[in-house]
Parts: structure tokens; sequence; C-alpha cells
């Protein structure tokens, strides 16, 4: 269903126009953890390694923070992330998290490019994604996601998305063996699925150099713990990109994303990628 959909956007007329070229100061595919409509080359590949360290920097004092070399001493939740584009305008990826052992599948389809025919870059989004290497607790999900460049500095996003499921990983299992009841996890407010709408902005503060941030509240539906933030300072060359980054998660998969993040916690964390 999601593969036929992604054919009629691809088919339809806008998306057959040859679009201008996107905006330089966005390279990336993810601002932190959500999307961006930077496009790819035909045949092009991309490939993006996440961390995110384990050490609470909210946790104890300056000094034993730094006992700890700010967090590097600690574990690190660490992802793959590999896309390829077999057209300029679709890109497919798999991203493996050690999260739960998450793998999501997804795809994307470039309908709009910012131009003088429209005034936004437009992406549409459809994944896929399970726990234990995509065997349980599978969350589909469709979104889009909108990009306006401003003065060549300032890129703005907004990437609502729909996925469901989403409270699988906090459900509780019962043995049937012993009659206690219904068990109701402390994260289960009634609802199974998440409508979340991200919300990013890039800035440019000298060729290269980026302060990147990016917020996702959920709007409808299982919304456990606090939306998820990031903030970033980031670094581009012509092929790779580093970015070191604060968030309130080690969740970055779209499941993830709506499923929340810490009400007080921060973590340090950084994204590599690699474009070819």
């Amino acid at each position: 269903m999601c593969a036929a959909w992604l054919a009629v956007v691809v088919q339809s007329p806008v998306s057959a126009q040859t679009p201008p070229q996107n905006p330089r100061n966005e390279a990336e595919q993810n601002v932190v953890n959500l999307p961006t409509t930077q496009p790819m080359r035909a045949g092009g590949h991309h490939f993006r390694i996440t961390h995110r360290f384990a050490r609470d920097w909210r946790r104890g004092t300056f000094g034993q923070l730094a006992s700890e070399l700010f967090g590097l001493d600690s574990g690190a939740i660490i992802g793959f992330d590999y896309r390829f584009a077999p057209t300029s305008r679709i890109q497919t990826g798999i991203y493996r998290s050690m999260l739960f052992k998450t793998i999501q599948l997804s795809g994307r389809v470039d309908a709009w490019r910012q131009g003088e025919s429209s005034p936004v870059a437009l992406s549409f989004l459809a994944s896929v994604e399970g726990t234990d290497n995509l065997q349980e607790d599978h969350a589909p999900g469709l979104g889009l996601v909108a990009s306006r460049t401003v003065g060549g500095a300032l890129t703005l996003y907004a990437s609502p998305m729909f996925l469901w499921n989403t409270s699988a990983v906090h459900e509780v299992e019962v043995d049937p063996e012993h009659d206690h009841g219904a068990i109701t996890s402390p994260l289960d407010d009634g609802y199974s699925d998440t409508a979340v709408l991200g919300l990013g902005a890039r800035v440019r503060v000298r060729p290269g150099t980026f302060i990147v941030g990016e917020f996702s509240p959920r709007v409808w539906g299982h919304s456990p713990g606090r939306g998820i933030w990031g903030a970033a300072f980031e670094k581009q060359t012509r092929g790779h990109i580093f970015q070191l980054n604060f968030t309130n998660s080690f969740g970055t998969t779209f499941g993830q994303i709506a499923g929340g993040g810490d009400t007080h916690n921060v973590y340090l964390g950084f994204n590599i990628a690699r474009r070819f």
C-alpha cells in the first residue's frame, strides 16, 4: 500500500518537473533526529552514525560530570543509517538503533523543491519499524516534510507525522497462569497511535558552520513523557557532516520520536554523516 501511494506521487505532473538546486545551507538528511527535504543525486548514497551517550548531564555535580569526560566514559545508544536514491526524487533507507534493537525501513518522495514555482520544498514519507530486529512491535508511519529557506542563512522545517502502534513498546505482558487482574503500564494513556508535529531550524553562523534545533510535540494520541527536543552545533564539509548535539531522549526513529523523551534528563550525543 505504501509503495502504491509513493508511486502516485512520483507520477504526478508536479514531481516530473526539473527542480532548481536546493539552498546551500541545507545539506543534511536530518535536523537532529527529524528528516529534512535535502535531495540526493540519482544513484547517490548516504551513511549516518548516531550516538547518544547514557550519562545524564543533570545528574551529579560538574566535577563528577567532568570526571566522566562529560559522558564520553558512559555507554552509548548507537544507530546506523544507510540510504540510497534510485532517482533524484526518491530515497529508500534502512536504519538500526541499539534501542530495543529497532530497525526502521523508510521511503521518501520529493514532490516539490523551493524555487520560482514553489515557496517551500515538500517531501512525502512512509516508514515501518519494529523492535527485536523488526520482529516485534511494528509501528508503520506516514508523514511529510516542508522546508523554507529564508535569506540564504535560515531554513525552517515542519514534519507532521502519524505513527500507528506507538504504545506497543510500553505494554506489559500478563502471565496467564496467575490471576492478578489487568496490569496497566504507567505509560498507558488509553491510546495506541500518535500524531506528532516536528518543528526544526538550521541557522548558518559562518560558511559550513550551523546552529541546529528541533522540537517534536505530540498533538494527538499516545503521548507519554515530554516531546523530544534537540539542539546542536554542526560542521559541514564537501562530503562529511559532524554534529554535536544535546537531546532529552535516546530515541532517533520516527516511532521513538513519537514515544517522547525524558522530562528533565539531558544527553550528549553526535551524528556523523557521509554522502557519496
